[in-house]
């Protein structure tokens, strides 16, 4: 066990210290009574100790080996499982085993409270999983899956109810602590964007080359527009108020501009198109965007609905659109339905969920048909989720067109622009992006326009590589179909494949490793392998699967782990400002930070369905990885109210805050001991209504929460035990201190919990319980 605190600490800052002892429940599969074995894919050895997984001879991608009868597990409680397992000829791309909590009697995962994926281990490896039944079904079940065809072993296995954690109080009596917190992160250091530099250039203006509202297609006038200004030279584009419609399939170019600012005029775009983003901003430097409103065609083509399931079959379910007699477009997009609330008018309820049916157009479209103007019949399997009377916003567009697309820009400012609607993200940020800003940007419903559930249906910005040096202030985003701000760089996984070269898996955009890019190796587990070198050369292999060599300049050393976890460092998402914002009522999270010298200070998040604030970073063998760890991080004077209102939970615990990594699958529970999340400090912030932990903290190190207020009036109508507390596992120097906690029934256990095996140098001190006023 990894060191504990002294008992003089405890003492010291008078908080009570309890330890839990899980109790066993089922040792090794001697007890057949107590699970269910898949028909010809599980057998147990004759002593019980040993299970044998053979699903090879099954055709179906997700196989069920193993589960526990209804009755062993009970509803709402905390357990620990721990075993040894190998599979034959490893490969988590192609196969895996897959642990889950689910209810005996439910096919779907709409109410599972834990999942994680094992595969890597051709020798027995060690597993410990923690999770929490859900209080939502009394038929609970731990569960062994396979996805795909393997063969593979399970031994030493443990199944125990209770956590195995550490409570420490926060009492009324506690005192002030008075001790060293060591060496706090400053957060991001103050720049500045340049002005354009062109006082003395032409004023253009827009109408002389045919932009006009009685148009019904704006986009090739202010094309030709835009590059009569770059040829020349302009200063500035000017533009008529009204209301102007976009209907080709082509963006709005500003490319390779230079000191120019175009000036919208209070103008409205409204977009009606099926493919590009609206706007492309390449390659600018000193450019202003502003004083417009960005919209889309709703009388045509709603983004979305607010749709009621009228109907539910084992195949099939039928949604009416509430708010029409005839939905306008007979060929509907059904892209994925997310849980509404009708008190909030958003998504996020407590118990709510998603269902993905076409994320992207023309993927795995389902089958549909219409049998009234308004009452749609979705064919479909695993509906056993849906019931008649349940609430949902139906969006008809994902990942799209997006609304800005920015690449390769420096000091760029947007201000006083309104996006009101878009298809896919509202911004896109890639390349070199480097000192830009948003100034007074609202992502908003209009007022006084019915129907309006949706604004972007994706992201309301999503930087996906930049060179850092963001600022955004006074900005308001909400009722988005993803996170409002998710910034972070894209790394990559590979192996070894010769002395100079490594071979990558699921490597997304080669292009962006040409020769001469600076290149980290990082362990599997995050740890540094000492190894930073330039790229010599690349060879694709199979692009459709991301397999490609890459050569560097020096010898490649030999992993601790599997492979190496590849950093671009022509890419650096650091130095972020966000200040007096407003975060509400989206889907998904608040904000993602996956970068390092951030400062988030004075803003609002309300309502956020999964969150508030995600701090993490991983990779993927079959999907994204992001992010090269966060560090510097200072998170001061915001308000939290009632984020994560679907309780969306990491090791069955749901939070406000995340701190974690993902590591070969997402989601994941496993964690790393090395601090890839370090230097994090959250102070003088105010916690309202939340609906599980205050925040989880894990494969983190120097992190700090101090002087921030708990206030928890509203019951919830799952109570948890751990409302309102924290928990750390796998972390370092952690110290949480003077916390005020506003007295509370809804709050049972105030204080922090944590994993005693894995937690080193943990303070809980000075956290205070105080009575309501």
């Amino acid at each position: 066990m990894i060191a504990k605190i002294a008992l003089l600490l405890f003492a010291a800052v008078a908080l009570t210290a309890s330890e839990e002892e899980p109790a066993t429940i089922l040792q090794g599969f001697r007890d057949p009574s107590r699970f269910a074995l898949g028909e010809s894919v599980g057998s147990v050895s004759e002593n019980g100790e040993l299970l044998r997984i053979d699903t090879t001879g099954r055709d179906e991608t997700w196989t069920p080996v193993l589960r526990t009868r209804p009755g062993v597990l009970k509803p709402g409680s905390d357990y620990v499982v721990t075993f040894r397992y190998r599979i034959d000829s490893p490969d988590m791309e192609k196969k895996f085993l897959h642990f889950l909590c689910r209810p005996f009697s439910r096919p779907d995962s709409s109410l599972d409270t834990m999942r994680r994926n094992e595969g890597g281990a051709g020798e027995f490896r060690q597993v410990k999983i923690k999770f929490r039944t859900g209080s939502r079904a009394d038929d609970y079940s731990f569960q062994i899956h396979t996805f795909r065809k393997l063969k593979g072993e399970i031994m030493d296995f443990t199944l125990a109810e209770g956590t195995g954690e550490v409570y420490l109080a926060a009492t009324p009596d506690a005192k002030p602590f008075t001790g060293s917190l060591g060496e706090l992160p400053t957060g991001a250091k103050e720049f500045t964007i340049d002005p354009p530099r062109n006082s003395g250039g032409t004023v253009v203006d827009a109408a002389e080359f045919g932009v006009s509202p009685e148009n019904p297609d704006n986009i090739p006038a202010l094309n030709r527009a835009l590059e009569h200004c770059r040829r020349t030279g302009a200063a500035r584009l000017t533009i008529a108020p009204g209301v102007y419609r976009m209907t080709s399939d082509v963006s709005l170019r500003f490319r390779e501009m230079r000191d120019f600012v175009f000036d919208g005029g209070g103008a409205t775009f409204v977009w009606l198109k099926k493919r590009q983003p609206n706007f492309l901003v390449e390659q600018c430097e000193r450019l202003v965007l502003r004083n417009f409103n960005m919209d889309w065609e709703w009388e045509k083509d709603p983004l979305a609905s607010l749709v009621e399931v009228a109907a539910v079959t084992p195949e099939s379910v039928d949604f009416k659109f509430v708010e029409y007699e005839t939905f306008p477009r007979r060929d509907v997009r059904v892209a994925i339905v997310s849980s509404y609330d009708p008190a909030t008018k958003s998504v996020g309820i407590e118990g709510g969920f998603d269902r993905g049916f076409e994320f992207f157009a023309g993927q795995n479209r389902p089958e549909t048909e219409w049998l009234s103007g308004n009452l749609l019949r979705v064919h479909a399997k695993d509906l056993s989720c849906f019931q008649p009377g349940q609430l949902f916003r139906m969006q008809h567009y994902y990942y799209d067109m997006n609304g800005f697309v920015l690449s390769d820009n420096r000091h760029l400012t947007i201000e006083d622009v309104n996006i009101f609607s878009c298809a896919g993200h509202a911004f896109v940020v890639s390349g070199t992006q480097q000192f830009w800003e948003f100034r007074r940007v609202n992502i908003v419903a209009p007022k006084g326009i019915p129907r309006r559930i949706i604004t972007c249906t994706a992201d309301h910005c999503h930087i996906a590589r930049s060179r850092g040096f963001f600022r955004m202030e006074e900005c308001e985003f909400s009722l988005g179909a993803d996170d409002c701000l998710n910034a972070h760089d894209c790394s990559g996984y590979a192996e070894k494949s010769g002395t100079h070269s490594v071979r990558t898996r699921n490597m997304r955009a080669i292009e962006t490793y040409p020769p001469g890019t600076p290149v980290e190796l990082r362990h599997g587990d995050y740890s540094p392998s000492g190894f930073r070198s330039t790229v010599v050369s690349t060879r694709t292999i199979d692009n459709g699967k991301g397999i490609h060599e890459i050569t560097f300049r020096d010898p490649v050393p030999e992993p601790i782990d599997d492979g190496f976890i590849l950093f671009n460092w022509n890419y650096d998402t650091r130095n972020i400002i966000v200040r007096n914002c407003f975060f509400h009522d989206n889907r998904a999270r608040g904000i993602l930070l996956l970068g390092r010298d951030i400062t988030l200070e004075n803003n609002r998040f309300r309502h956020n369905e999964m969150g508030a604030i995600k701090i993490e970073t991983g990779y993927t063998f079959n999907v994204w990885s992001e992010g090269y760890g966060a560090d510097n991080i200072v998170v001061r004077n915001n308000t939290f109210d009632s984020v994560n209102p679907r309780d969306v939970a990491n090791d069955g615990k749901a939070r406000d805050i995340y701190m974690g990594v993902y590591m070969k699958t997402d989601p994941s529970t496993e964690r790393t001991r090395y601090p890839i999340l370090s230097n994090i400090l959250f102070e003088n912030n105010r916690f309202r209504n939340s609906f599980g932990l205050v925040a989880f903290i894990s494969s983190a190190g120097n992190v700090t929460f101090r002087g921030n207020t708990f206030e928890n009036p509203t019951p919830r109508r799952d109570p948890l035990p751990y409302r309102a507390a924290f928990f750390v596992t796998s972390a370092s120097d952690v110290k949480i201190v003077n916390n005020r906690y506003i007295a509370s029934p809804n709050v049972p256990n105030p204080g922090v919990f944590y994993d005693p095996e894995s937690v080193e140098n943990i303070v809980a001190a000075g956290n205070v319980v105080i009575p309501q006023k």
